[in-house]
């Protein structure tokens, strides 16, 4: 499906810690034509972020720069620690989850087994994802293009309909 997105129908929000995460957040955004946002936490160590992971610790992150209420979509990235989300995209789902309309979800984690981070994410935004991708160290390139690539166009077959019952309101 090759739909036309208009921009600002899609926010798309991760955090990153190795950059694995934040770049294929930065593809997702130009397939989408979407905006970008890069969840900041403050100067925590792997150990740390991983303990606040485990444990569910709260973290303090930034404030978000973006009305998260103006997006239609907002695609919500993590990586994967310890079998689910990450401490510092726990903490800005909590913060914003209230606002949000509909949502997408994304991880990046090492191997590929079962975890537990769509349904932590549904969860606490209360929502199911209108679209989940989930992409390991294990990915074949071609079939994370494939992944990605179906993605995307459940993402844009959800806006095409939000487009349609704008119309007929």
């Amino acid at each position: 499906m090759n739909a036309i997105v208009p921009a600002s129908k899609v926010l798309v929000v991760c955090y990153s810690r190795t950059g694995t995460t934040r770049a294929l957040a930065h593809a997702l955004a130009t397939r989408l034509r979407a905006d970008v946002e890069e969840i900041r936490s403050g100067p925590i160590g792997v150990l740390r972020a991983l303990a606040d992971t485990v444990f569910g610790c709260d973290v303090s992150v930034g404030g978000t720069l973006k009305d998260v209420m103006a997006y239609d979509v907002v695609v919500i990235g993590t990586p994967v620690w310890m079998g689910t989300l990450s401490a510092p995209v726990r903490a800005w789902i909590v913060a914003n989850r209230r606002r949000l309309r509909h949502i997408a979800c994304f991880s990046t984690q090492i191997l590929r087994h079962e975890t537990n981070t769509f349904r932590d994410m549904a969860r606490l935004t209360g929502k199911q994802p209108v679209a989940r991708c989930a992409i390991t160290g294990q990915t074949s390139a071609q079939d994370e293009r494939r992944l990605i690539d179906n993605f995307v166009e459940r993402i844009e077959r959800k806006l095409v309909r939000i487009d349609n019952l704008k119309w007929a309101a």
